[in-house]
C-alpha cells in the first residue's frame, strides 16, 4: 500500500513472491482480481483498504508538514523490451516493457509501432512494490512479429530529462563472428600441424626400425 500527494494518490494490492493478487480500485471502491478465479476461493473487503488509505493520508500529511514540505528524491526508472518467448514469425507473440527502480510511482507509458501510438491490444500491472523501496511495472503488448514493423516501449518520469525509449525489431540470425571463426581455423590449423608431426614421427620410427632390421641380417 501506499498513499502520495500525487496522481496516481495510493494503491492497495496484495502480492504474493511479488506477483500481484488482487488490489483495490480507489476511485469504485472495489476489488479487483488479477489472478483469474482467486475470488471463488477468497474474499476481501475493500472497505478495509479504503481505511488503510485514509490513515495514511494522514500520516504523510503529519510527515509533509514536519519534512518542510521537501520533496523526495527522483529516482530514474530502469526499462527492459522483451518479448515473452522466442520469435517466430508470424505467429503471435507478447512485448514485455519491464519498468524497475520506479519513485516515485507517478509516469506515463506509450507503445508505438512504426512511429504511430498503439491504442489498443496491452494491458499493464499496478505498481509493484520492490524491497528497497521503489517500485516495478509491467507492461503487455500483444503482437504478431514480421520483419516490417518496429516498436517502442517509451516511458516519461519526473527523473528524467527525456523520455527513456526501448525498441523491438526481428533481428536476422547472425552468422558466426570473424572471431569464431578464426578460432575454428586455428584449432583445424593446430590439429593439421598435430597430424603432420604424429606422421613424420611415425615416418622416422619406421626407418630406424627398418634399418636395424636390414643391420641385424648382416
Amino acid at each position: 500500500m501506499f498513499y502520495q500527494s500525487r496522481n496516481p494518490t495510493g494503491e492497495y494490492l496484495f502480492d504474493y513472491n511479488g506477483n500481484e493478487l488482487f488490489h483495490v480500485d480507489l476511485d469504485t471502491k472495489s476489488v479487483v482480481w488479477t489472478l483469474p478465479g482467486l475470488e471463488d476461493h477468497t474474499g476481501f473487503d475493500p472497505q478495509g483498504a479504503l481505511q488503510n488509505i485514509n490513515v495514511g493520508k494522514f500520516n504523510l500529511d503529519g510527515m509533509m508538514k514536519n519534512s518542510n514540505y521537501t520533496a523526495a528524491t527522483n529516482i530514474p526508472p530502469l526499462v527492459n523490451l522483451y518479448t515473452a518467448k522466442p520469435v517466430v514469425l508470424g505467429e503471435p507473440n507478447i512485448l514485455i516493457c519491464c519498468i524497475k527502480n520506479i519513485f516515485p510511482p507517478v509516469m506515463n507509458t506509450t507503445w508505438i509501432k512504426n512511429g504511430e501510438k498503439v491504442t489498443g491490444g496491452f494491458t499493464e500491472t499496478s505498481y509493484l512494490p520492490s524491497q528497497d523501496n521503489s517500485f516495478r511495472k509491467l507492461l503487455y503488448l500483444a503482437f504478431i512479429p514480421s520483419d516490417q514493423d518496429i516498436y517502442m516501449c517509451e516511458v516519461e518520469h519526473w527523473a528524467l530529462d527525456r523520455p527513456t525509449k526501448r525498441i523491438w525489431r526481428n533481428e536476422a540470425p547472425t552468422s558466426p563472428s570473424e572471431a569464431y571463426q578464426n578460432v575454428v581455423c586455428a584449432l583445424g590449423l593446430a590439429f593439421g600441424i598435430i597430424g603432420i608431426i604424429a606422421g613424420v614421427v611415425l615416418i622416422i620410427k619406421g626407418m630406424k626400425q627398418s634399418a636395424a632390421q636390414a643391420r641385424s641380417r648382416r
